[in-house]
């Protein structure tokens, strides 16, 4: 836990520069946000000697408005052995118009794992998002058009095992165009009795309709072991 929390600082101390996951901010009443990924990934070892084992990963995430700065969210992910299913409130504490917003959420969910079965699942998150305008921070490279720093901090206790998982992320979206948008993301989690792994996961995201956008983007992973993968997403709003 202290490992991923150390990964916590250093991202603010990287990222939030003059100030501090697009996920602080509450959706207006009705609006729904709704995301399809697929991860690819496979030993960076492989990819050398030729012995390449791709693992998928594919995740749906949906949040929807319900006014008063609340926001329901659903997380849902399966790999090649797990399903794992989250549902949680979020409370935005700021107000819409401020830059800086801060938000914690609470969820409920399951894990289920092939042969193990299956075991119940409680969140609990704290989120900071920071957003900025034509006015970049002095220290941001290129001609960027605005943009948003975030970071999240999520906790997860197994009801069922009596253990928890700790989760850190940390995103720098810049527009570079109207249309066109760069995301760098830093992730650290530890799972109990386990390394910290981390990841640095560079993406594109492109709108080719209103509210509709595809993102593009690689994965590299540590944990023990270095993983490295494709990440292709559809997003969409309304």
């Amino acid at each position: 836990m202290s490992r991923v929390f150390a990964f916590l600082l250093i991202a603010v101390a990287g990222f939030c520069g003059p100030a501090a996951n697009a996920g602080a901010w509450a959706r207006a009443p009705g609006e729904v946000f709704l995301s399809f990924s697929s991860n690819l990934v496979t030993s960076a070892d492989g990819l050398t000697t030729g012995t390449i084992q791709v693992d998928p990963y594919h995740s749906f995430y949906g949040e929807i408005g319900l006014g008063r700065r609340l926001t329901f969210g659903l997380d849902i992910g399966q790999g090649e052995y797990t399903r794992e299913y989250m549902g949680f409130l979020r409370y935005t504490l700021t107000r819409p118009e401020s830059r800086l917003q801060v938000a914690f959420d609470l969820g409920m969910g399951q894990r289920h794992v092939d042969v193990l079965g299956r075991n119940q699942l409680a969140r609990v998150g704290v989120s900071f998002g920071y957003g900025f305008g034509s006015d970049l921070p002095n220290w941001m490279p290129l001609d960027f058009s605005g943009g948003w720093m975030s970071l999240e901090a999520v906790a997860i206790q197994d009801l069922t095992a009596q253990n928890t998982r700790w989760k850190a992320e940390a995103t720098l979206g810049l527009n570079a165009t109207d249309r066109l948008h760069v995301l760098m993301q830093l992730m650290a989690e530890e799972w109990p009795g386990a390394d910290v792994s981390y990841e640095v996961n560079p993406s594109i995201v492109y709108d080719v309709f209103d509210g509709t956008s595809i993102e593009v983007g690689l994965r590299s992973t540590v944990n023990g072991e270095r993983r490295v993968g494709l990440e292709l997403g559809l997003w969409h709003q309304f």
